[in-house]
């Protein structure tokens, strides 16, 4: 009988010749004895973030699986387990379910194999009062392949913000195939926000599908921190006209971390904005890649597209590979991309220390300036505030993964947080 592990590595040499697919490996993240989860092994170490001045919705899956069934607002606003709504709300979920995600090898082991989710519903005019915080957390002491799916669906005039955070609260591996479906009707706003904290054993493929109807507006904001190997898979598709769309992220990887960045944005009619900035800091061994591809279809008049990738390099080891790829058919456009690697500038770090600025404390702010630009895309401020925190305790290095999530759990473990004021404004 064929194992998990043996299943995935099999998808690896099909996908080989992909163009999108063929460096994506995760063997180094297989283990033998990987396995399904069983339900039985969530809803045992739940985590209680508590983020400063967060007040949310939250939906926590664990191991796979979604405990908390449906929750009902008075505006009518539909949360909780996909599994839950695919029995009392078939006709609501299955209308988005697997019609907004690609056909491609680990999106069908995905719609064969997944156990659980969230599911999102906002109804026309709703304005969700506040954000939705979804919680992927992988808690047993047992190599598990994690295979959750998450629909949103946000109805014409609605609005919602999503937190999505993938996290890990011991050092066991695992490997987690992940898709999201997120459906924006007419004049429809959604905030996606995705924070990744995961052990160095553990590897993660997350998928995310857009379609976008005629007006409607996406900012997504995803943020890496730690992870043995981590692929941001998105796809936006703007199929009306008079869309914007913002799609940024920051990754901060070190010791031999690697995490990949594919962006596909396609404009299928005119008059519609992309945006993609990806920044990233690579330390010791660490290596990335961005892999951006901009279509922009015959007829798709008047469209903007922007894309930029930075990167730093921190040591002569880590490597970064960078593709920006714009593909136009007709002429009326204004886009462009672009993308630099580099290092820490030393005229910068000789001006600090000239100052009186220490080397670790000039090298600390040089780094933060360059993450601020991804950092001030986030929309929400309490947030925005807390990423700021969490990103100079990762730029010093005292940020792992114990007992506590990305966000900042009442921390069992007793670590305290580190206080180092920026004012990036002054820079």
């Amino acid at each position: 009988m064929e194992t998990m592990t043996e299943k995935l590595l099999e998808l690896r040499q099909q996908l080989r010749k992909n163009e999108v697919w063929r460096d994506v490996d995760f063997s180094s993240m297989l283990t033998d004895d990987l396995r399904m989860p069983c339900e039985d092994e969530s809803g045992k170490g739940m985590l209680h973030c508590e983020m400063p001045n967060l007040d949310a919705y939250r939906v926590v899956v664990e191991n796979g699986y979604c405990r908390e069934g449906l929750t009902r607002t008075p505006d009518g606003v539909v949360m909780g387990s996909l599994r839950s709504a695919l029995k009392e709300l078939p006709q609501l979920v299955e209308k988005t379910l697997n019609h907004c995600a690609a056909d491609n090898a680990y999106s069908r082991l995905n719609a064969d194999g997944w156990t659980d989710g969230a599911f999102v519903y906002v109804p026309a005019g709703c304005r969700v009062p506040k954000p939705i915080q979804l919680l992927s957390i992988h808690t047993a002491e047992a190599a598990l392949l994690l295979q959750t799916r998450n629909v949103v669906v946000a109805e014409e005039g609605s609005h919602v913000s999503l937190i999505h955070c993938d996290d890990s609260t011991n050092q066991q591996g695992c490997f987690a195939n992940n898709v999201t479906e997120l459906a924006l009707g007419r004049n429809a706003t959604a905030e996606l926000y995705k924070m990744q904290n995961l052990n160095d054993r553990t590897g993660l493929l997350n998928h995310t599908y857009v379609v976008m109807a005629e007006g409607a507006h996406l900012l997504s904001v995803g943020l890496t921190l730690n992870g043995g190997h981590i692929r941001n898979h998105c796809e936006v598709r703007m199929t009306g006209r008079h869309c914007e769309t913002g799609v940024h992220g920051l990754y901060l990887n070190d010791r031999s971390q690697q995490v990949d960045n594919y962006v596909y944005v396609e404009h299928q009619q005119p008059e519609c904005h992309s945006y993609e900035l990806f920044k990233g800091i690579l330390d010791d061994a660490a290596r990335g890649t961005f892999n951006g591809h901009v279509l922009v279809e015959e007829g798709a008049t008047k469209t903007e597209a922007y894309q930029t990738n930075k990167n730093i390099l921190l040591t002569d080891k880590a490597t970064i590979y960078t593709k920006p790829f714009l593909e136009i058919y007709n002429d009326d456009v204004k886009c462009s991309h672009g993308s630099t690697i580099g290092q820490i500038d030393e005229a910068a770090m000789f001006y600090m220390r000239s100052r009186g600025i220490s080397e670790r404390s000039a090298r600390t702010l040089l780094l933060y300036a360059f993450c601020d630009e991804v950092v001030e895309k986030i929309a929400y401020a309490p947030l925005r505030e807390r990423m700021t925190d969490i990103i100079k305790q990762r730029l010093h290095g005292e940020l792992t993964v114990c007992s506590d999530c990305v966000l900042g759990c009442a921390k069992p473990c007793g670590c305290s947080d580190g206080e180092f004021e920026i004012d990036a404004s002054k820079l």
